[in-house]
């Protein structure tokens, strides 16, 4: 049995690591009874042979990683999403690396579990809650359970959830709409779009909590691209019929006046110095992390719209080696906040700190002015004193005569 584990474990290009015995599980390295419980080979692998030999050696990996005490995730945790990326990935590091990141995952939520539970338990404990002799009445009364009293109204979480659902109802109807082109997904690499996943997430969320929201539209979206597939990773509840975001697999030009148009590109010339009310912006839905070409400039002068960028040089002082880049929902915050206060200046706070050089009369009169030191030295220290006197006297008579 040694002798077919270390054979294994060569033929799996991890060395000769395995130096000690195996004393549980016998039938372990057994690809036909070593396969996790929620495995489901045909379903991953589609019939494929080729590629079911790689899934069984994929599990023999595994499994000897986790003897070899590495972080490795449980069977129950490895879902079919994550053993179709690790058939993708080609190198073994890259394999340890995704596990290891699926392990401090695992161990997060189970963390964050039992934290729960036991503020669960502190806050519903089984006897009766009663006064402590410390306690003072206001703190007594404060607390929401059956053993306590409160006059005030507790504000569940589905409560706000309704009251933000509302208002995106609400400019669904009667609100301005902004429109991301979510076409770029081949011009992205993979983690790129999971990137621009969060980032649209982020955009929904802060638009949802404004105190006036815009009327999102999401066009050119492919529901088999890496983009939509993490989408609805992050909002499960992103294709039901009441949640309140519009999803469009045709072009903008095919649900708005072209007129209305103007895409907000930042490698365009004109700036956006006043805000329109009455025009849907488009926001380019890409992370052009590896490919810097201008493909929204490109994109919006072959359909021949309207191009505008956000007056960030005129208000800002970018610092040296930091990129003028944002991220969606950096620029959708930046649109929300002018739109309804129409002040450039206090809608680019959104801006990083650490990407912009902060000029003020007050630095620059504390910068300019003159500090006399604390310490200063004094004139028996020079080197011109430190000359014998009797020296000096000779030097003196000398000049005399």
């Amino acid at each position: 049995m040694f002798t077919i584990i270390k054979q294994s474990a060569q033929f799996l290009r991890l060395g000769n690591v395995l130096r000690t015995t195996v004393t549980s599980r016998p039938a372990f390295f057994c690809t036909e009874s070593s396969n996790p419980p929620g495995l489901n080979i045909a379903a991953i692998t589609n019939g494929d042979k080729d590629l079911e030999h790689k899934l069984k050696i994929l599990v023999l990996e595994i499994d000897v990683l986790r003897q070899e005490g590495k972080l490795v995730p449980d069977d129950d945790y490895l879902k079919e999403s994550h053993w179709k990326e690790l058939l993708i990935l080609p190198s073994l590091s890259q394999r340890r690396k995704f596990l290891e990141y699926l392990f401090k995952i695992s161990k997060k939520k189970e963390n964050k579990k039992l934290k729960k539970e036991q503020k669960r338990l502190e806050k519903f404990p089984e006897a009766k809650p009663e006064k402590n002799e410390n306690e003072t009445f206001e703190e007594f009364v404060s607390q929401y359970d059956l053993g306590h009293n409160n006059i005030m109204l507790r504000v569940y979480d589905s409560t706000m959830n309704q009251l933000y659902n509302n208002r995106l109802v609400q400019a669904m109807q009667f609100g301005q709409k902004l429109v991301v082109d979510c076409g770029y997904c081949d011009d992205m690499t993979k983690q790129e779009n999971k990137n621009c996943a969060k980032q649209l997430t982020l955009l929904f969320s802060e638009n949802r909590n404004h105190d006036d929201p815009f009327d999102l539209h999401f066009c050119n979206i492919n529901n088999e691209s890496v983009l939509m597939q993490s989408l609805n990773k992050l909002i499960v509840t992103l294709h039901e019929p009441w949640f309140p975001l519009n999803l469009h697999e045709t072009s903008y030009l095919e649900t708005f006046s072209k007129e209305q148009l103007v895409y907000l590109t930042p490698h365009c010339r004109e700036e956006l110095v006043e805000y329109d009310h009455d025009a849907i912006y488009i926001i380019g839905g890409i992370v052009d992390k590896v490919n810097t070409q201008p493909l929204s400039l490109a994109k919006a002068k072959r359909e021949g719209l309207r191009m505008a960028k956000l007056p960030l040089d005129r208000y800002l002082q970018w610092g040296s080696g930091s990129g003028k880049s944002l991220t969606l929902n950096q620029v959708a915050s930046i649109l929300l906040d002018v739109k309804l206060t129409g002040d450039w200046k206090y809608a680019l706070r959104h801006v990083p700190r650490r990407k912009v050089v902060e000029f003020t009369h007050e630095k620059i009169n504390q910068k300019n002015k003159w500090k006399p030191n604390r310490e200063r030295p004094g004139f028996d220290n020079l080197k011109y004193n430190r000359r014998p006197s009797d020296r000096m006297i000779k030097v003196g008579s000398i000049m005399n005569d």
